[in-house]
């Protein structure tokens, strides 16, 4: 018996684990749209410390049975987490959509996966921490703009232009085989 993958909207506790669903998203290739490949890479990083710590203080809130007839807050992890958390992850999704294409796998306020209202802040955290790592380890394989390429040959030529021949052919050539280091 073969098992078909079928793609449902109805959501799981494992949907948000990154495996075939994640993956079969990602339909777009990864395109940093920004020219500046690196300060991409280094805001992201700093993201994602972001996230790191915003997963410590998720770590550190307590429990608590609710009793409607003791607390009138109803959110299990705070409103003012719960609004920290949005924040973080607005400002996360602002980045992602003004500077990298193709990171569909990373829905936001979709209400599904691990933005699902009924999941604790610390499962949240926790999957969205793993799908932005996710996408920094595919960042150095994204597709650069055009002009990052202009400038990266720009240099090329202001390395090589007042060299010797034979050196100007091995820098270039080196330059070749691996042109974003």
């Amino acid at each position: 018996m073969t098992k078909s993958l079928v793609r449902t909207n109805k959501a799981t506790p494992h949907s948000s684990i990154v495996g075939v669903n994640k993956m079969e998203e990602q339909i777009t290739n990864l395109a940093i749209t920004n020219p500046n490949k690196g300060w991409v890479a280094k805001e992201l990083a700093k993201l994602i410390d972001e996230w790191i710590t915003w997963q410590k203080e998720v770590d550190e809130i307590q429990d608590y049975t609710y009793d409607p007839n003791i607390r009138l807050n109803v959110f299990a992890d705070g409103e003012e987490n719960i609004q920290k958390h949005e924040i973080l992850q607005a400002k996360t999704l602002t980045f992602l959509n003004n500077n990298i294409n193709g990171h569909g796998f990373i829905k936001g306020f979709d209400g599904k996966g691990c933005d699902r209202t009924d999941l604790r802040l610390k499962v949240r955290v926790k999957h969205r921490l793993h799908e932005l790592r996710i996408l920094q380890s595919c960042l150095e394989y994204a597709e650069v703009p055009e002009s990052f390429w202009k400038r990266k040959g720009k240099e090329l030529v202001e390395k090589i232009s007042n060299l010797p021949a034979d050196v100007a052919a091995q820098v270039a050539s080196e330059w070749l085989k691996n042109p974003l280091s």
